[in-house]
């Protein structure tokens, strides 16, 4: 690509793709000797507002390029406000779930708060399944 500015122009180079966990299916029958990815994971200690769409455009690079079935495309978080996990979350499928390290503890807290318009989200997501305990990733890795 250094030497190609047609191709440089094509593939891009701005916006690499690295999921910063991928989780493979050893003993799997591929074309390589990779395994097939079961999971790609992003993490995200918190999200900001205005990179909300990176995890999802991650993953949308991601379905398009895949060969083979479709892996758990998750995001681990610690993001404390659930309106901007809920934007994660809506959406066309780019991302299957989200896991939350402090779940209960952000439960708790939303739960307390006076806030409606994060308790809705909060509801929104947790009530789709589409904000899940941390605790449960393990789980949800085996039985994918």
């Amino acid at each position: 690509m250094d030497k190609n500015p047609n191709l440089r122009v094509t593939v891009g180079r701005d916006y690499l793709i690295k999921p910063d966990v991928v989780v493979g299916l050893v003993g799997t029958p591929t074309a390589s000797t990779q395994p097939w990815m079961h999971a790609a994971v992003s993490c995200k200690w918190t999200i900001r507002s205005d990179r909300i769409q990176n995890i999802r455009h991650e993953f949308g690079q991601m379905v398009r390029h895949r060969r083979g079935r479709q892996p758990h495309l998750i995001t681990v978080t610690a993001e404390p406000l659930p309106t901007r996990l809920a934007s994660i979350a809506r959406g066309t499928g780019e991302v299957d779930a989200m896991y939350h390290v402090a779940f209960d503890e952000l439960a708790a807290a939303v739960s307390a708060s006076k806030n409606t318009g994060q308790q809705e989200a909060w509801g929104e997501v947790v009530d789709q399944g589409r904000l899940r305990d941390y605790n449960t990733l393990s789980a949800a890795l085996r039985y994918w």
